[in-house]
């Protein structure tokens, strides 16, 4: 019998023809595609060690019911951090600005297989975007991990530091996806994750140095980007006042009648918070509320059951950058065509699209703006803020909502508690200053230059890690 090929007009890491004597248990076309399973023998061709050769021991975590909030969770001053996946970086590096904690109680016993210390390499197993992210435990710190990643002991901290820079390559990261398995939630079982090939005596030093180049350029780009805020107060003619963390600023008195919405929490009553409005109502420019200037839409409501791998796109809170409010589509959910949906529910030019509940404060009444209609829906723990009239300029008060202005408004509402979301009653009364219209366009196409400037350092820094990385992972893979 002669043997089949295919045309050589078609692609052939989309179309493709493998022997069952190839198959290795797994029968999804993508585990065999060429490109990924070629990498695969060559990488087994450089090295016979897996990752299991370095595991001392591995575990995972799990999470906490956080409807039994005072019986697991703690604060900082109290409790013991508590990693999740947004704490693991691909430099390496673990992510402290934005921690959960559990109490010690629940370290010591309830989550006492998965304790992390110094020197303990994190890997994460679970979940969309990239697989296999790793970081290791800095110098005396003491933690615990949920069920995303789990947590190896190796031989030294030496060892950890080898492996998380061999996992964060790209090359790795692909036989990690190759391995895992699930659509909506991609996962790697610990006999994939401990299969994953090691090759040994590579030197990282390079990609090192180029680390802390990309860093250094990050962080001028956040100077940047944070001179924004000052720029913005200036113009606007509000004077922030620096908090004062002093024993005597730490303890006040306040009048029942001066206790406002019903809150009686001495953070949300302290004078540094409630005096923002003050601060607002003070500025050069006269001002309205939120509510007179726009309207809220909620988003959609679904089932898990109602999703399918295409169909109505859905943008969720992770479709939102932190750091530069933009919109990014690295995540997207679909729902059954069949679903009927509001189309007050999609996505519009001058919307501005913002995140009501997320499990950190810190992403909570995060923004994008909406440049141009577009064929996405929101979810539900999602709302719009879209524009009552064109008496202003919506960008402009996209650009306020980016502010610390902003922020230290919506701490406010949201800090010493344990509210984790927001509904447009909550923020219906900020005052919002509104100088001419001709202004307000002056302001954006500023912040407008700034943020460009910003991102060109941002993607000389990419340049300089990619560079190094693709050095290395050229070498790798060639003969």
């Amino acid at each position: 019998m002669g043997v089949f090929n295919l045309s050589s007009g078609i692609n052939p890491n989309k179309i493709f023809i493998i022997n069952r004597s190839e198959i290795e248990g797994r029968l999804e076309a993508e585990y065999y595609r060429p490109e990924i399973n070629l990498l695969e023998k060559k990488l087994r061709e450089k090295t016979s060690k897996r990752l299991k050769d370095f595991i001392i021991k591995v575990a995972s975590g799990a999470t906490p019911s956080v409807t039994e909030e005072d019986k697991y969770y703690s604060d900082e001053d109290n409790g013991i951090p508590f990693l999740r996946v947004q704490n693991l970086q691909p430099n390496g590096k673990l992510y402290l600005e934005d921690l959960k904690y559990i109490n010690k109680q629940t370290h010591k016993k309830y989550l006492k297989r998965s304790q992390v210390a110094e020197g303990d390499l994190l890997v994460k197993i679970t979940g969309v975007g990239r697989m296999a992210i790793a970081s290791v435990a800095p110098e005396g710190f003491v933690g615990n991990t949920n069920q995303h990643m789990v947590v190896i002991k190796t031989e030294n901290r030496k060892t950890s530091e080898y492996l998380a820079n061999f996992l964060n390559l790209d090359i790795t990261e692909k036989l990690a996806t190759r391995r895992s398995t699930g659509a909506t939630r991609p996962a790697l079982d610990y006999p994939a994750i401990k299969s994953l090939p090691i090759v040994e005596g590579i030197d990282f030093s390079k990609l090192n140095q180029a680390e802390i180049q990309n860093q250094k350029k990050k962080h001028e780009a956040k100077k940047i980007l944070n001179s924004i805020n000052e720029y913005l107060q200036n113009e606007l003619g509000i004077h922030l006042l620096p908090k004062v963390n002093t024993l005597e600023n730490r303890i006040f008195n306040i009048k029942r009648s001066e206790i406002s919405n019903g809150r009686f929490d001495p953070f949300y009553n302290d004078l540094f918070y409630s005096n923002i409005e003050k601060y607002i109502s003070n500025g050069i420019f006269n001002f309205k509320p939120l509510k007179e200037l726009c309207y809220n839409v909620s988003g959609v409501i679904y089932s898990s059951k109602n999703e399918r791998p295409s169909g109505k796109a859905i943008l969720r809170a992770n479709n939102i950058t932190l750091e530069t409010n933009e919109l990014n589509y690295d995540d997207i959910r679909y729902i059954d065509e069949s679903i009927e949906l509001s189309n007050n529910q999609k996505l519009k030019q001058n919307d501005i699209f913002m995140c009501t509940a997320s499990g950190s404060k810190e992403h909570v009444g995060k923004v994008a703006y909406i440049e141009n209609d577009l064929n996405y829906y929101f979810g539900g723990f999602m709302m719009v803020l879209r524009q009552r009239n064109n008496t202003y300029s919506q960008k402009f008060l996209f650009e306020y909502l980016c502010s610390n202005i902003f922020r230290l408004y919506l701490f406010r509402i949201l800090g010493g508690t344990n509210i984790n979301n927001l509904n447009f009653g909550m923020l219906s009364n900020l005052l919002v200053p509104l100088p001419k219209k001709e202004k307000q366009e002056e302001i954006v196409e500023t912040i407008r230059s700034i943020r460009e400037k910003a991102k060109t350092i941002q993607n000389e820094a990419k340049i300089i890690l990619d560079s190094a990385k693709n050095e290395i992972e050229k070498k790798i893979t060639e003969k």
